[in-house]
């Protein structure tokens, strides 16, 4: 079977490596994915009481941030090697986990590359976020008794349906990890229906609900928020909803000139699309790079469009109203709890798929507000940026969601702690 899936990935690194090129996604360092390492990284890591952990784009590195310090409190003389998948995650985990871990690229799932990986890196532990299963990889470990835990572990209705159709093979490479620490009931039940040992099996909770205290108070002078405006910050947003919260926004503008629209697109390349679409509205815009030199910054009718990496969260804590992507159009759905825990008031769309157990203990609470269209979408938002009581009421109620569920990582760090020699 694994000759099989090698030959498999084969194919799909011919086809995927020039489309890498011709959309720029590759980075620096990219050709240690395929176990090409340069001496300085090796001297790096070799000999070194290294955990290994895994993210795979921007979502899961964030989860890593506090995990990390945790993790460094409970094994301070451990080294972590952090491996990424994607350039935009690679490129934040650099920055945010400067000091604290040492980044490289992850590897392509080849046999020959993933034992490449572990003899140089010869982790006690390997830990990978939230539910990415790598057949050889997977093998690799479990062959060289390295354990294997999943933390944050989920599994979408999408991927569900997927993995189904694949459980005969899948249930062996399931029980080669040594536990699963999932966020819900539901999660835990599916990746059991899958094929693990339910013995092996745990509910934690959200380990996205922790870590965010130490980065409650940032510095805001790079900012241009004036003391008498009002931010919308339409976060995570995907291909028609930038449309969508333009149209709004040019008839809500008219006659509330105190709010400020910013937008984050969840790709950053996507940057001169939503500005054509602003200017096409008639509507002012700038950068959110080239702040510091546009004369008219300060200025409340220019829209702020983020053309860079790892501000969403510092934008969320300025915020009075946030709208979280990917729910209108694409469907799947966006971190909400990082707005929540500053305690904003939210607005999601209908597609909230992969984040539905996250969203139900928000709704539980009545501390979000979710509609069931762009026509919904609009009525709600010119609702609330009249309703100052009703935005503050929302907020509270959210960070109180957050407060109630905090906890998963020592949950998971307990759990890993019977692992680690």
């Amino acid at each position: 079977m694994f000759l099989i899936y090698d030959f498999i990935i084969f194919i799909y690194a011919i086809v995927y490596l020039p489309y890498l090129l011709l959309t720029r996604r590759g980075f620096a360092g990219f050709g240690m994915r395929f176990g090409l390492f340069p001496l300085i990284v090796q001297e790096q890591i070799k000999g070194k009481n290294n955990i290994w952990v895994h993210a795979v784009s921007v979502g899961e590195v964030m989860v890593l941030d506090g995990f990390i310090d945790q993790l460094k409190k409970d094994y301070p003389k451990s080294r972590i090697i952090a491996t990424v998948t994607t350039k935009t995650g690679y490129s934040l985990a650099l920055e945010r986990l400067k000091g604290k871990a040492l980044v490289i690229p992850s590897p392509i799932d080849f046999s020959f590359v993933t034992s490449a990986f572990i003899r140089l890196i010869r982790p006690k532990i390997y830990i990978v976020v939230e539910t990415e299963i790598w057949p050889n990889l997977f093998r690799n470990l479990f062959l060289n008794k390295i354990p294997i835990v999943v933390i944050n572990g989920r599994i979408s209705d999408n991927s569900f349906g997927r993995y189904k159709s694949i459980h005969l093979i899948l249930k062996g490479i399931l029980n080669q990890v040594s536990i699963w620490c999932m966020q819900s009931q539901r999660d835990a039940q599916r990746i059991v229906e899958l094929g693990a040992d339910p013995s092996r099996v745990k509910v934690t909770g959200n380990v996205k609900f922790d870590g965010l205290e130490k980065n409650s108070d940032f510095q805001t002078e790079n900012f241009p928020k004036g003391k008498d405006e009002l931010w919308w910050v339409a976060g995570s947003t995907h291909p028609g909803e930038e449309a969508i919260v333009l149209d709004i926004y040019a008839k809500m503008i008219k006659d509330n000139p105190r709010w400020r629209l910013v937008i984050v697109p969840r790709h950053v390349e996507r940057t001169s699309q939503i500005i054509e679409l602003i200017h096409d509205q008639g509507l002012k815009v700038v950068k959110y790079s080239e702040i510091a030199v546009y004369p008219s910054g300060a200025r409340h009718d220019v829209i702020i469009v983020v053309d860079t990496i790892g501000q969403l969260r510092s934008l969320y804590a300025q915020a009075d109203l946030v709208f979280v992507g990917k729910s209108l159009c694409v469907g799947g759905g966006h971190n909400i709890i990082e707005p929540a825990f500053y305690g904003k008031a939210i607005i999601i769309g209908p597609r909230f798929e992969n984040f539905r157990d996250i969203v139900a203990c928000f709704k539980e609470a009545n501390a979000i507000e979710q509609v069931v269209d762009a026509e919904a979408f609009e009525i709600k938002v010119l609702e609330l940026i009249m309703d100052k009581s009703r935005r503050e009421t929302l907020g509270t109620l959210a960070k109180k969601v957050i407060d109630s569920n905090q906890g998963a990582t020592r949950r998971n760090l307990e759990l890993i702690a019977g692992l680690i020699p």
